[in-house]
């Protein structure tokens, strides 16, 4: 009988363990405007690597893994990118958070309390320019809270009507059906180069049929269609605002890509600090063009670009009425640069950004 009750107490005491040590991603984990993450992308995965086992109270080891390249992603205001106007109830955007889309490319969504979706894209792919593309309805990564064995099912379209390249053909028109199975399969301890402890593992299984259609001679002629299964794994964490570790498999979870790990969250790109509130940099990293915008347009001002040993290499002049500016970039060296805003009133603001 006392061994009986002994074996109880043990019992209740691990459950209760075992159940505090499951965390709940709410709306407060995850970036806002203004937030930065910085991201080590894998190329090459070591030997053995995989997703690993699902379930509760799980240990995964991705320590061994090895960051080929570090890319910065930025959280800015969708009112002062240059397709906002399109998505006007979403509240958060990002710069090239889609594999494959260059860096004139946005992701709009909307985040509050009960979820996180992604209302659409927009920007320049590849030789296509100035492409809007909503959802359909909007794809919901998150719906708060999220815990161990939430599950989702949701369809999203995704069409667009864009401009031919292609001798005789006047328009292409695409339009590609998502069907994602979304389940938190497992909880427990990552570890990855830069950080341990506990996760809950989100896994997404999609489904993608992409039809294309061309206008030739002044008539719609389907061209092909495809389907594509992936799946997608993401580790998150409490108060990180981004995946501890994310990457794709195919449907044989033999092949991976997009393989990356959170090295660092930071608030110094878009921060709002009363000193630097007053200029915004967008999109950073960037490639082609940057954007600067100043919140007072009465004024007249001045920004200043420096590399980093201090050598000045372009100057933008706002009148007053002026609020953005866009800089070709095309020629910089890739690294970080520094633009000093200097106006008449001597408002001073300085703020970071990246050339890849």
């Amino acid at each position: 009988m006392i061994m009986k009750k002994i074996t109880t107490v043990i019992s209740i005491v691990l459950l209760y363990l075992t159940t505090a040590a499951q965390i709940t991603i709410t709306y407060d984990d995850l970036l806002d405007v203004g937030d930065s993450v910085d991201l080590a992308a894998v190329d090459t995965v070591p030997p053995g690597f995989g997703p690993g086992s699902a379930g509760a109270n799980q240990h995964w080891d991705f320590s061994g893994l090895v960051m080929d390249t570090m890319y910065t992603l930025g959280f800015i205001d969708p009112a002062i990118t240059p397709y906002g106007s399109s998505f006007p109830f979403s509240n958060i955007a990002s710069e090239g958070l889609i594999e494959g889309f260059g860096a004139e490319g946005y992701a709009y969504a909307t985040k509050n309390s009960d979820l996180f979706q992604i209302d659409g894209l927009a920007g320049t792919f590849d030789v296509f320019e100035d492409v809007v593309v909503p959802f359909d309805p909007a794809e919901i990564m998150f719906d708060f809270p999220v815990n161990y064995l939430d599950s989702m099912l949701q369809t999203s379209v995704l069409q667009a009507k864009v401009a031919s390249t292609e001798p005789g053909i006047d328009s292409i028109w695409l339009k590609l059906t998502t069907t994602v199975e979304t389940k938190v399969d497992a909880w427990g301890e990552v570890m990855t180069p830069v950080w341990t402890g506990q996760v809950l593992r989100i896994k997404d299984y999609r489904t993608t049929i992409d039809t294309v259609w061309v206008k030739f001679l002044g008539f719609w002629i389907y061209l092909e269609s495809g389907t594509d299964v992936s799946q997608t794994y993401k580790y998150m964490a409490n108060d990180l605002g981004y995946p501890v570790l994310q990457f794709n498999t195919d449907e044989t979870g033999t092949e991976f890509t997009m393989v990356n790990y959170l090295l660092d969250v930071d608030t110094r790109i878009y921060e709002t600090t009363a000193s630097d509130r007053s200029l915004v940099i967008y999109p950073v990293p960037a490639s082609k063009t940057v954007y600067f915008t100043i919140s007072d347009n009465e004024i007249d001002a001045e920004i200043i670009v420096y590399d980093m040993t201090g050598r000045m290499m372009d100057i933008l002049a706002f009148n007053q009425g002026s609020k953005r500016k866009q800089l070709n970039i095309s020629a910089y060296p890739s690294g970080i640069y520094q633009a000093v805003m200097r106006s008449e009133t001597g408002k001073f603001s300085h703020r970071k950004f990246i050339v890849r």
